[in-house]
């Protein structure tokens, strides 16, 4: 017979005969209830013996010991609660032996041992103390307080174009560069020789941080001479917009709006005229 065979054959004997002894006790404690009805001879050696019976199964008990400090008053109270009500029943029985009171203290003695033989509360006591520990919900001054000084920063939900993922991870973070803000928006514009990357404030209300060039310059990689930013024209501060790539050589004259536009739909359509000009919107990216 496997070595696990007998250990649980003799932790099934052992609840046995633990049950056997509480069935014992509880008949014991009723009889005594019942004696006293009639005689005070065995009363004061049955408090006694209740008494040391009821603390040293408490105290002793390692299930009662060992339970989660939150469990342990609920467990050592409806263990103890029997030998109590039965304490209190003798030490009456003692002091009062008028008729009625007789009649009382017998109606007490039938429930406790009714009670106690049904309920098994010396059983039910360990149930509670082996019952999973309580989650305790902590307002996290002690986490802090254990994290070394580091301050936890919250998880965000990072987008899922590479652009925006590489910028909340580096630039957005706490105390980054551009701590609070997001990208809405890449689009490569000037024939494709400038990048422009629209930002927004992350919360709902605030402005675009100002954006030192010279520490986006250093976490970029990229020349200071490279990287400006500007408003996003017609909308509030909530928004700008960083163009990455070598700026335009300055024209002599302003150049006609229809040119501009010719120039735009040339880069963005090789190879179809251009025959009608309508203006992009971008409310979806800039208000989502």
């Amino acid at each position: 017979m496997p070595l696990r065979t007998y250990i649980q054959t003799t932790r099934r004997a052992g609840s046995v005969a633990i049950s056997g002894v509480g069935r014992l006790a509880t008949l014991a404690g009723g009889g005594a209830m019942a004696a006293g009805l009639f005689t005070d001879a065995g009363t004061l050696p049955a408090i006694l013996t209740t008494i040391a019976a009821g603390l040293g199964g408490a105290f002793l008990s390692p299930r009662l010991q060992l339970a989660h400090t939150m469990k342990k008053p609920i467990a050592f109270t409806i263990y103890l609660a029997p030998h109590t009500l039965l304490v209190s029943n003798l030490v009456t029985e003692l002091v009062w032996d008028a008729t009625e009171g007789r009649l009382v203290q017998g109606g007490v003695a039938a429930l406790w041992t009714a009670g106690v033989w049904w309920l098994r509360p010396g059983q039910l006591a360990k149930r509670v103390a082996k019952w999973p520990e309580p989650v305790v919900e902590s307002d996290g001054t002690e986490d802090d307080q254990d994290a070394t000084g580091a301050e936890v920063e919250i998880a965000v939900e990072l987008p899922d174009d590479p652009a925006g993922r590489w910028w909340a991870l580096n630039a957005a973070k706490k105390d980054g560069v551009a701590e609070g803000t997001r990208v809405i928006a890449v689009r490569p514009i000037e024939d494709r020789r400038r990048v422009a990357v629209a930002l927004a404030a992350i919360e709902k209300g605030e402005p675009v941080p100002d954006i030192k060039i010279k520490r986006l310059s250093a976490l970029m990689n990229v020349p200071e001479e490279l990287l400006e930013m500007q408003a996003i024209p017609g909308h509030g501060a909530g928004v700008a917009m960083l163009l990455i790539g070598p700026k335009p050589e300055a024209e002599v004259a302003p150049a006609a709006d229809e040119d501009v536009w010719a120039e735009i739909g040339r880069s963005a359509l090789p190879g179809v005229t251009l025959t009608e000009i309508n203006e992009y919107d971008m409310s979806k990216e800039l208000n989502p």
